[in-house]
């Protein structure tokens, strides 16, 4: 065997076991206590729908992505998200929801019965800056039992700490962004509370 052939064994070993050590972790934006959610019994409670949240198509993955430039983004090598982030911020969304609405039934499920209010979710950036800042812009609307009656709409722009500036580690990325949710969560709460029953 030559040496060149041992160089290449060995490279190839190292790029292998450089590979195979790196791990991914993997997140949520809402805690883990929150799944208990889907075993409230929500019968004599009334019930608000939390419809799909949307979000930008190039959001909507399940990457950790962090604004480097106006015009450049980043993904994180080392974290991705349990779920696409639309999915994320729902249900982070209707954990937060539910702890602010103790009244209410929060579902993410078409109800049998058609009387219940919907709450719709538009998210027009949500982005870590290399400043460290977290900032999401979204607007949301509540419809009455019927659909089609906006009964309460808001816009907001919700921004968190620095996480960091320019060397962000994956859990404070996520910390800061499940806080900008929760921020948005008391500003729905806070319509919701309002509305007549």
């Amino acid at each position: 065997m030559s040496w060149r052939s041992i160089v290449l064994a060995a490279l190839i070993c190292i790029v292998a076991g450089c590979i195979s050590s790196r791990v991914r972790h993997v997140y949520a934006l809402n805690d883990a206590m929150d799944t208990s959610l889907d075993t409230i019994a929500t019968a004599g409670r009334p019930e608000l729908q939390l419809q799909r949240v949307l979000v930008p198509e190039y959001l909507d993955t399940t990457d950790i992505l962090l604004r480097v430039g106006a015009h450049e983004i980043h993904e994180s090598s080392s974290g991705h998200w349990s779920e696409r982030l639309s999915l994320g911020i729902r249900n982070a969304l209707r954990a937060d929801l539910a702890v602010r609405l103790p009244r209410d039934a929060i579902t993410l499920t078409e109800p049998a019965e058609k009387s219940t209010r919907q709450i719709r979710v538009n998210v027009d950036a949500f982005d870590v800056w290399p400043n460290g800042h977290c900032v999401l812009v979204a607007n949301w609307t509540i419809l009455d039992t019927d659909h089609r009656a906006v009964v309460s709409t808001g816009r907001g722009t919700f921004m968190t700490a620095p996480v960091g500036s320019g060397n962000w580690r994956d859990g404070e990325v996520v910390s800061a962004m499940a806080d900008a949710v929760e921020q948005l969560a008391e500003s729905i709460a806070l319509a919701a509370k309002a509305l007549p029953p």
